[in-house]
């Protein structure tokens, strides 16, 4: 549906366009109006043609700056998992604390992690617990201001 809307107005310009093409050209085979008329049906339709190619232009580098934008956010994510998995080192967490840090950082309760690393809540509200302690932090809360604090220093 995305992809339909973005070309929506090229497809309009694109049918006038033919519109005015064949009536320029029945016009001329038929000699039924004059040169006038034929003239600013000419002139509509290469004003048509015009912004419709600006338009197909527009919608390239639209399509361009998208696929941009993409994959620098696919790369800060990546960078910022880097980011996280060093700090998790430095902190010396376990493997399974790495694992339920980032799923604290994500959002997720302790009973979404639970059932996501099939162990009891019990289990990760002890691993959160020490992971807490590890980092010095208060809760998911301060620990998730702790990696997003960088990326919001620019605003």
């Amino acid at each position: 549906m995305k992809k339909i809307g973005r070309y929506l107005p090229a497809t309009v310009l694109f049918l006038a366009m033919s519109f005015f093409a064949y009536d320029i050209i029945a016009d001329v085979i038929n000699d039924g109006d004059g040169v006038l008329h034929i003239l600013i049906e000419l002139i509509v339709f290469v004003a048509i043609s015009f912004v419709l190619f600006r338009e197909l232009h527009h919608v390239k580098y639209l399509n361009k700056e998208i696929n941009d934008e993409k994959s620098k956010t696919a790369r800060l994510a990546g960078e910022l998992l880097s980011v996280m998995l060093e700090q998790f080192s430095q902190w010396k967490l376990t493997p399974s604390e790495c694992d339920v840090a980032l799923l604290l950082v994500k959002g997720l309760s302790m009973k979404e992690i639970a059932g996501a690393r099939d162990v009891k809540e019990k289990t990760v509200r002890l691993q959160a617990t020490s992971i807490y302690a590890k980092s010095g932090c208060a809760g998911r809360h301060e620990l998730s201001a702790y990696f997003i604090e960088d990326l919001m220093s620019e605003l």
